[in-house]
């Protein structure tokens, strides 16, 4: 079984476009998407319609919650407040958008794997609802306080975006629950990294972004790929032409006066271009 996975869309429609480009071209028997299809960039509903034309499992992320008005933010996020709440007035004009956005599930569970948007182990218990809080980075002290949990979980992978930085945790088995003894792989600035996957390890899988913003400066779509036959694991970087999204970034009136979104352009402007570069190499079957 081959799942594709891939998330953090974030209104960016031309990476969203690269990305099924590329899932086509992997043909893979399952894809699922990691949450995010709004928030940040001020087109949310591109991606969110056209998520709706495909009809895949989805979890719901942070920001498709907080333009839903489903979750009050950090009080010191006022960019991403203010970005959401563009989002969600912008949102307002598509039927049945913010409904949708509502029924996310926050998670997805198959045999061997759970999808989330950020991290299983900080969801509320069933019957209660999410706060922010459940929406954390997954940064060192995160990850410590997950990994007694982690090591007892049910599913031996976990898939999940929000970090907007690609890289494959390993908890080796029998190692002890500690940070020095987690592997952390992170994929070339281009190209693709498949990680092979050891007898009775934990893996948790970062998917990073579709539509940025890129915190790890590569502005290059992400996504994975899981071979549960020939076990492994493949992070993708996806080229798209970014120069388009340079200039509506940079002509928009509100968005670009938010400092993360300032960030965001100087990474385009700085490496922008008008073709998606050329034809990747043929992917693993």
């Amino acid at each position: 079984m081959r799942t594709y996975f891939f998330g953090d869309l974030h209104g960016n429609a031309e990476a969203l476009e690269a990305c099924l480009r590329h899932m086509d071209r992997v043909r893979p028997d399952a894809a699922l998407c990691l949450g995010d299809l709004v928030g940040w960039l001020p087109f949310g509903d591109r991606t969110l319609t056209r998520m709706r034309e495909l009809d895949l499992p989805t979890v719901a992320g942070n920001h498709d919650l907080l333009v839903a008005g489903a979750l009050t933010d950090f009080p010191e996020q006022i960019d991403r407040m203010q970005a959401s709440a563009y989002n969600a007035g912008l949102l307002s004009t598509v039927p049945g958008a913010v409904e949708y956005l509502l029924s996310l599930p926050l998670s997805l569970e198959e045999k061997d794997f759970a999808v989330v948007h950020h991290s299983p182990f900080h969801l509320p218990s069933p019957g209660r609802v999410p706060t922010i809080h459940s929406f954390h980075y997954l940064d060192s002290r995160a990850l410590g306080e997950s990994l007694d949990l982690w090591r007892g979980y049910s599913r031996r992978l976990i898939f999940s975006g929000h970090d907007h930085d690609p890289a494959v945790f390993e908890l080796s088995d029998g190692a002890e629950p500690r940070l020095e003894n987690v592997k952390v792989y992170s994929p070339p600035p281009s190209g693709n990294l498949t990680i092979s996957l050891k007898s009775g390890a934990r893996y948790w899988v970062k998917g990073g972004s579709v539509g940025g913003p890129y915190r790890d400066g590569i502005p290059a779509a992400n996504s994975v790929l899981y071979d549960s036959e020939a076990e492994t694991v493949t992070l993708f970087r996806v080229p798209y032409p970014t120069r388009r999204l340079m200039e509506e970034l940079t002509s928009h009136p509100f968005h670009r006066n938010l400092p993360t979104m300032k960030k965001y352009i100087e990474l385009l402007s700085s490496t922008a271009t008008d073709l998606s570069g050329p034809e990747p190499p043929r992917e693993p079957s």
